[in-house]
């Protein structure tokens, strides 16, 4: 399946959500979606490095103040009865704030299974020198 719009991902997310019911896994990834940055070559090609020869130089990193859109991933696991889902959008940096308002409340009333884990008590009676 393509990318899907913002509204249309949480739409499907909810649909998903509600039809596993907490009965298989559930893969959420949040990436930034970059381009590749351009290799550019050195003017000094014939220089003496350090570096080994297939390794390029790249100070792009330390400039780079670029915002970049956000990539959203849902994938089920595979059940017997089912087959895999998966869903993608990519969020743009204007919208942000709002998708992750609306992404959080499809996920906490999605997530129905998942409960606190439970602490170990100590034993009683037991002293310690």
């Amino acid at each position: 399946m393509g990318r899907l719009t913002n509204s249309d991902f949480l739409k499907e997310l909810k649909a998903i959500l509600g039809a596993n019911e907490g009965k298989s896994s559930v893969y959420l990834v949040q990436k930034r979606l970059s381009t590749p940055l351009p290799v550019e070559m050195s003017e000094k090609e014939d220089s003496i490095s350090d570096l080994p020869s297939n390794v390029v130089v790249n100070n792009h990193f330390n400039n780079n103040t670029q915002q970049y859109p956000v990539l959203v991933r849902v994938a089920t696991g595979h059940n017997e009865k089912k087959t895999k889902q998966k869903l993608s959008t990519v969020v743009e940096v204007d919208q942000l704030d709002q998708f992750w308002v609306d992404y959080v409340q499809v996920i906490k009333s999605g997530f129905v299974g998942l409960k606190k884990k439970e602490k170990k008590k100590a034993k009683k009676g037991k002293v310690s020198k």
